[in-house]
């Protein structure tokens, strides 16, 4: 499956911003994982979930702009091709919907909803300093 450039290009813009922040491609790539595993699970095609998932992010990060200069992105770019073409057989996440790190302030939805039903939402990995939740 070929995704189209504005939306192939939605998906990297949030994968880098919310991941590269802790420099490694892992991070950027279980970002990725996890938009792919809420496309998979029906919340919407790949561009509806890559333009709704700012208001799904969990962490309350203060303003960055991330370089995206660095090696790690340009790999980050190489291998985002493979997410929706199944070529990643292991799913950093664990199937996770939702992510954490639990260093900054976290959004009250994310404490309510996800954290307050760890039954229906369990801690499925971590990459790095953030959570995975299912």
């Amino acid at each position: 499956m070929n995704l189209d450039t504005f939306t192939r290009a939605k998906i990297a813009e949030f994968a880098i911003e919310e991941g590269s922040r802790y420099g490694g491609v892992n991070n950027m790539l279980a970002v990725a994982q996890t938009l792919r595993n809420r496309v998979f699970q029906g919340w919407g095609d790949w561009l509806e979930v890559a333009q709704t998932a700012p208001a799904k992010r969990g962490t309350i990060y203060p303003p960055d702009i991330p370089n995206i200069r660095t090696g790690n992105v340009r790999v980050f770019l190489n291998r985002l091709d493979e997410l929706y073409t199944s070529e990643i057989s292991e799913d950093l996440t664990g199937g996770a919907l939702f992510y954490i790190d639990p260093a900054f302030s976290v959004e009250p939805w994310f404490k309510k909803e996800i954290l307050g039903n760890p039954d229906d939402h369990p801690r499925t990995a971590h990459v790095g300093p953030v959570w995975f939740f299912k």
